[in-house]
């Protein structure tokens, strides 16, 4: 390993909750007192279980309220960042971020993902135009929260405001950040609900590096992960507040079922439950691994092949951690109880008990405690904007109900989709694109939702007005009455649909002026800057170069400006040159054309033949590799797309972080399973 960064496991003058010296607590949570950090409520109670809102904080009021929620789990990419997190966050994790953010207008997200690589989005947007997050909203009171939320961080947030969210500096009402040194208990319906969580992505390379943090949360530039330390802890919190009455939920970030650590680590905590997200579908999964696993054996595959992948590693820099914590006998001890559940992980498929069991004599299998294969549920869940669960607890019971936009299949019957209510001739009214909702509004579920890369376009809310035909339009189409001989097969589920929605009742809105002009055949920034006469040379706000060759944007503060400045212009700027005369700078105005790169889903041979499967035009976040591949160089383990095995990956220095959660073209696009052929 070249010149790695030292490991920040050494004391430091910060509140460490494990491993502290001096005045800090010691590893862990203290046990709990009759009611300290417990929520006891009476009667029916509803839960529920969200993903994802990035930073669009007010619609966990309105999703709330709409299903009648008493407390809200929220399993990470939550939002954490204030107002000075734009300077900290890499420019490969901010286009990431803004490309998903439920709180920039579409306009802004297609001029993002056209920048090129070498050009700062931070210098080409003010930050008053980036808003990452309305977490500094929570923190000054404009908003509140209706109901208690109990979240873990995700795989993007400020590593820097979860330090001041535990130092105490950072406080919000109703806001329970559960982590592996704090734990909660809801006594509720009849049912003592323990809530032990764990944030971040589990990236195998990062396990030992704590980043940028200064206390045990590990992260940096935007994104954070998981660290050895921090499960070692979560193992001791776990073990401190046990009480057999209790029935567990392990929430986390990363889903259990792709990170046999996690998986093993679940079982280890003696979870009931666990709820994550991370996988970004439109439906949400519930499933046990009893009902995913033909047999015993395949199952000690996916944990033995977790196993040798942590191995790697840990062989590697073992003596370097060795010596790190060689003086803190606290962060041993934690350390040894992270590494005690990957002993007990079975090292090849056909051997050893999963669950950590003596093995039976004659028997090489073992023997498997079978009541955790089959009985630890587990639910992985979509994003808020897609879907949610409820936990609907009452009388000892827990109950569930599970909500989801879900895709569209419209496009599957060859004409164009009738909306609710058009069959007894009302049509929908014309709304606009957000189905009615302010932007950043919650999903109302069974209505429009705004279409993200590569996602179906949702049907639009209907309203009931009396009309003689339904009608059928797009953004781009003006509003008409669709007949047998024009009407054209919808779109499959993730195609253009996102680009241009058939059956979209939207009626076509005005285009936009641009503020800038496109000035083609300009050698450099002051040619085009000396293309215009003094007066309009005063209000240029900026010249940018564009694309590979002689082309530049330049932009004005109004579009009254850019029109002025346009007509000042002589008439051999304006038009193009005949072919065989010399090349002349050439101005209009610039027009963004945005991104029509999505992908396309075909199920079967219907639709397309020619395309079958997921064609994906781009990665989407749960193929980014999110803690799983594309992150570190060496042997890596090809099948089960993980990278960083060996030496590879490990702090290389300042530079951009190489876990961005940002779209990768290296982790196979096998990551999201196709539908199946009937």
């Amino acid at each position: 390993m070249a010149s790695p960064r030292p490991h920040n496991f050494a004391p430091q003058g910060y509140p460490l909750p494990n491993g502290a010296v001096a005045a800090g607590p010691v590893p862990g949570a203290a046990p709990l007192l009759p009611n300290n950090g417990r929520i006891i409520q009476n009667g029916a109670t509803r839960v529920l279980c969200i993903a994802d809102v990035r930073g669009n904080l007010k619609s966990l009021n309105e999703l709330a309220k709409q299903a009648r929620a008493d407390h809200i789990i929220h399993t990470g990419d939550f939002g954490f960042y204030d107002d000075t997190s734009l300077d900290r966050i890499a420019d490969k994790t901010l286009k990431h971020v803004a490309q998903y953010s439920p709180l920039l207008p579409e306009n802004v997200k297609r001029t993002i993902a056209q920048i090129p690589p070498q050009q700062s989005i931070k210098q080409r947007f003010s930050p008053d135009q980036l808003p990452l997050s309305e977490l500094p909203m929570l923190l000054d009171k404009r908003l509140t929260l209706d109901v208690p939320v109990y979240t873990v961080w995700g795989a993007c947030e400020d590593v820097r405001v979860l330090e001041k969210f535990r130092s105490g500096e950072y406080k919000v009402d109703k806001l329970h950040i559960i982590d592996e040194a704090n734990s909660r208990l809801l006594d509720v319906g009849g049912v003592k609900l323990r809530l032990l969580g764990l944030g971040g992505a589990v990236v195998m390379h990062k396990l030992f590096d704590n980043g940028e943090g200064k206390t045990t949360i590990a992260g940096g530039q935007g994104t954070m992960w998981t660290t050895l330390l921090q499960m070692g802890e979560l193992l001791d919190t776990a073990n401190r507040v046990y009480d057999p009455s209790e029935t567990r939920i392990f929430v986390t970030h990363a889903s259990p079922a792709r990170e046999g650590m996690l998986n093993q680590l679940s079982v280890t905590l003696k979870s009931d439950f666990s709820i994550s997200a991370g996988l970004h579908f439109r439906y949400g999964s519930s499933y046990n691994e009893f009902s995913v696993n033909p047999t015993l054996d395949h199952y000690r595959g996916k944990l033995a092949a977790s196993k040798a992948s942590f191995t790697d590693v840990w062989e590697t820099v073992r003596n370097e951690v060795d010596s790190a914590i060689a003086s803190n006998e606290a962060q041993k001890t934690l350390l040894e109880n992270a590494l005690g559940v990957v002993q007990k992980m079975p090292s090849v498929a056909n051997g050893g008990n999963p669950f950590g069991g003596p093995v039976a004599a004659g028997n090489a299998a073992g023997q498997v405690d079978e009541s955790a294969f089959k009985n630890m549920w587990n639910f992985n869940l979509a994003d808020a904007a897609f879907g949610y669960l409820i936990l609907d607890i009452e009388g000892g019971r827990i109950a569930t109900e599970m909500r989801a936009q879900g895709f569209n299949f419209a496009h599957r019957s060859g004409k164009a989709p009738v909306q609710p209510g058009v069959a007894a001739g009302i049509p929908p009214a014309a709304s606009p694109v957000t189905g009615g909702r302010a932007p950043g509004a919650p999903p109302q579920f069974g209505q429009a939702q705004p279409t993200r890369p590569g996602a179906a376009a949702p049907q639009q809310p209907v309203k009931t007005q009396p009309s003689p035909a339904p009608q059928s339009t797009s953004p781009q189409d003006q509003p008409s009455v669709p007949s047998a001989e024009k009407t054209a097969p919808a779109e499959a589920n993730g195609s253009a649909q996102a680009e241009k929605p058939s059956e979209s009742p939207v009626p076509k809105t005005e285009k936009k002026q641009s503020n800038a002009l496109f000035v083609s055949n300009a050698e450099n920034e002051q040619a085009v800057r000396d293309l215009f006469p003094e007066e309009d040379k005063a209000k240029l706000v900026k010249v940018e170069k564009w694309g590979k060759y002689n082309n530049h944007v330049a932009t004005f503060s109004t579009v009254e400006e850019a029109k002025a400045a346009l007509d000042r212009q002589p008439p051999e700027h304006k038009k193009v040159a005949p072919p065989g005369q010399p090349r002349k700078p050439n101005l209009k105005f610039f027009e963004d054309r945005g991104s029509r790169n999505a992908g396309t889903w075909q199920g079967s041979n219907r639709g397309n033949p020619s395309q079958r499967g997921y064609q994906s035009g781009g990665a989407s976040d749960s193929e980014g590799g999110r803690g799983r591949g594309g992150y570190g160089r060496g042997r890596g383990r090809g099948d089960r797309g993980r990278g960083g095995r060996g030496r590879g990956g490990f702090n290389k220095g300042p530079g951009p972080s190489t876990d961005s959660p940002a779209p990768s073209t290296s982790t196979p696009s096998g990551d999201k399973p196709a539908p199946t052929e009937s």
